[in-house]
């Protein structure tokens, strides 16, 4: 008899316990929210965000900054970049490659920025993988010594960067950066260069080149 009274009282408390959770519920309008701290991080392109949700995580940084969290970097696009339909000159997707962006030309063809990310494998160096992924065109001849590529500053990090191709108004150019484990390698192929025969032409003063360069800048290796 005891037994079945502690039962019905139980039973009692824990409806009246329930009652009083939801009247406090629909008073409140649900859970209290979660207080995140106020700090906030800064992206690539020099905006911020501020941490939000239940796990007050960080927001994703807006487009034009790009994160390839495998490769632990983030930059931020140089304006009028988007993502790109296909890598020219391949069918789909490279491997190698973290992302591939594209920007109209005067002419109605594209710009293309491409990034990628090579290994380094066992008993080789950054200057070895360089090597082996770098080919001139129109020639087809793969780069053989470093002496082909120009040291360049950038924030504080040298990247080595050559020029790939000049043909038909095209310039291409690579700019590498060799990390401890990895090979990044960032490329622009830039359209509408009239000048493009001309042997004095500075390709570094070229405008999208120069977009390149000032995306290296925002480089953030994590």
């Amino acid at each position: 008899m005891k037994s079945l009274v502690a039962g019905i009282v139980l039973i009692i408390l824990i409806g009246i316990g329930g009652f009083i959770y939801r009247n406090v519920q629909e008073r409140t309008g649900g859970p209290v929210a979660v207080a995140c701290t106020e700090e906030a991080k800064l992206c690539p392109d020099g905006s911020s965000v501020g941490r939000v949700g239940p796990a007050c995580e960080f927001s994703p940084c807006a487009f034009p900054n790009v994160a390839f969290p495998d490769a632990k970097i983030a930059l931020a696009l140089p304006e009028g970049y988007v993502a790109g339909v296909q890598e020219p000159g391949a069918d789909g997707e490279l491997p190698d490659m973290l992302g591939f962006y594209q920007k109209p030309a005067t002419d109605g063809s594209f710009h293309y920025l491409t990034v990628y990310e090579y290994p380094i494998p066992e008993g080789k160096t950054a200057d070895d993988v360089i090597l082996a992924n770098t080919v001139f065109s129109p020639s087809g001849e793969p780069a053989k010594d470093m002496k082909e590529f120009k040291p360049v500053l950038v924030d504080g990090r040298t990247f080595q960067g050559t020029v790939i191709e000049r043909f038909e108004g095209q310039v291409a150019s690579s700019y590498y950066l060799g990390r401890e484990k990895s090979v990044l390698r960032f490329d622009i192929i830039e359209r509408d260069v009239t000048e493009w025969m001309d042997p004095k032409l500075v390709v570094g003063n070229l405008p999208e080149h120069k977009a390149l360069l000032q995306m290296l800048s925002t480089l953030e290796l994590q």
